[in-house]
């Protein structure tokens, strides 16, 4: 280094150097805190370009919808209840790839978004156990919602209704392959009747499926306005409407708050320990989770949050979770616990959400029919959540859709029928961080002490340097001055 320079000038540079380099230090050490922030929240905030916003707008991490069908093996014992009780063999799974997709966005003035999602699923052979043409029997669906809506009607009403069942042949329980009950549907003539009974609701379509008209549907799920994280990234993915409204209006008070995040995008956490909320579009309600235990990912440590047995309470057990309850309020409540009356959600169709097989419900609902086995590895609801970044790192959201059974008078085939859940399906929808955006998300969490170990690098070889500096140029000095002048 500066071979043709003089001795002093080598010794400035060697100690401009040195100065330099912890300066360097200070002032790294110093700004990166407050550039690594920036660094971070450039990276979650939602707005074009950034990393959430590739990751949010299409989810890039694999999902899969997992279908289970359940199948009564013993429909024409239903008149030897309780006796004989119906019997149901679980049948898939039936998997089906699933992506989401953000459209439709409008950016708002309030550092929100609105967006609608769209849904698309294929189904894989290759990762079920079955096909799509397999055979299920279960309850009939259409005539069940017939008898149920016309319950209170009068006399000559439900005659000539039953009628109109008997003469389209109708039964109580019905076989249809696994295509004809999940997406593509199929045609009843029971379907215009109900329709037409059912007037203070618009039923939209004109198949029946339990996802008919969803694949691909760009409206379906509804509207969002979600927040961006650009005020705070503790309020990245909240959503704040849903229809244009902050309530859904169809449970009472708080229950009926839009709140929480679609479940593919949380804000920042302070504390892994705090409860997070979902808003399932499915059931027109949020569901909120608890914390759980410490897991681990590829490597990545998350909180896993799961779902326990308040959230399908109705005031028996939890009374803050009362306004679930939709009946008169001298009524409520007026299901046990564990199952949901999603009937708001389904067009008044008496239709019950619960855990697969009953999980964490009361023992009546399984007591009362054969074939449920509720298994806290195979069916509990959870996801787990990297809280510094508020990337999911393992989802298993897990429901059932059951529908009540119970004696119709006026209609024969429901008149001496026992009052029972009947499960008809459940699903999960499964996904796990993959290994490159588990790196993704390392280097996120490490971004706020790079700069700080840079920092001690540059300021450690620039004390080295220093000191190098300094021990050589007191040797030097000490050589060229005699021995006897030190002692004097």
């Amino acid at each position: 280094m500066c071979s043709s320079c003089s001795d002093f000038q080598r010794k400035m540079v060697s100690f401009g150097c040195s100065a330099f380099l912890i300066l360097l230090a200070i002032i790294l050490g110093t700004l990166w805190p407050t550039l690594s922030s920036r660094m971070l929240r450039d990276k979650l905030v939602i707005k074009n370009g950034s990393v959430n916003y590739q990751n949010w707008i299409r989810t890039p991490i694999p999902m899969f919808l997992e279908i289970y069908m359940f199948n009564w093996t013993n429909p024409d014992e239903l008149h030897r209840y309780p006796e004989v009780k119906p019997h149901f063999e679980e049948m898939g799974p039936y998997v089906f790839h699933e992506v989401h997709e953000r459209v439709g966005l409008v950016w708002n003035n309030n550092n929100t978004v609105t967006f609608n999602q769209r849904r698309t699923w294929h189904f894989d052979q290759d990762l079920s156990k079955g096909f799509l043409n397999d055979t299920v029997t279960n309850l009939n669906v259409i005539s069940l919602n017939v008898a149920y809506f016309m319950r209170d009607a009068g006399a000559v009403t439900k005659f000539g209704t039953d009628v109109i069942l008997e003469l389209d042949g109708s039964l109580l329980w019905h076989s249809k392959t696994i295509r004809e009950l999940l997406f593509d549907g199929f045609d009843d003539t029971l379907l215009d009747v109900l329709k037409t009974l059912n007037q203070t609701v618009k039923i939209p379509f004109d198949k029946f499926g339990w996802f008919v008209d969803r694949n691909l549907s760009d409206t379906y799920d509804g509207t969002f306005t979600m927040k961006t994280g650009a005020d705070s990234l503790e309020n990245t993915g909240i959503l704040t409407l849903w229809n244009g409204a902050d309530h859904t209006g169809m449970y009472r008070g708080k229950c009926g708050e839009v709140k929480g995040t679609t479940g593919e995008l949380w804000p920042v956490m302070h504390s892994n320990k705090t409860n997070v909320t979902i808003f399932a579009s499915d059931v027109c309600r949020s569901l909120t989770l608890q914390y759980g235990e410490e897991v681990i990912i590829h490597d990545v440590e998350g909180a896993k949050y799961v779902g326990d047995e308040k959230v399908f309470d109705n005031g028996v057990k939890y009374p803050e979770a009362a306004c679930w309850c939709n009946s008169r309020l001298d009524q409520c409540p007026d299901v046990k616990p564990g199952v949901f009356n999603a009937s708001a959600c389904k067009y008044g169709s008496p239709t019950f959400v619960s855990y697969p097989h009953f999980y964490l419900a009361d023992q009546s609902y399984r007591d009362s029919i054969d074939g449920m086995s509720p298994n806290k590895t195979k069916h509990e609801f959870f996801i787990a959540i990297e809280p510094h970044t508020g990337i999911p790192l393992d989802v298993r959201a897990q429901l059932q859709i059951n529908m009540l059974l119970q004696p119709v008078k006026g209609f024969k085939m429901y008149e001496k029928v026992p009052k029972i859940m009947v499960p008809m399906l459940w699903f999960t929808q499964r996904a796990t961080l993959t290994q490159e955006l588990a790196n993704q998300a390392k280097m996120a969490l490490v971004l706020p002490e790079l700069g700080i170990y840079i920092a001690i690098f540059f300021g450690a070889v620039g004390v080295l340097l220093g000191g190098i500096f300094a021990f050589v140029t007191i040797r030097k000095w000490s050589e060229q001055v005699p021995y006897e002048e030190l002692l004097r």
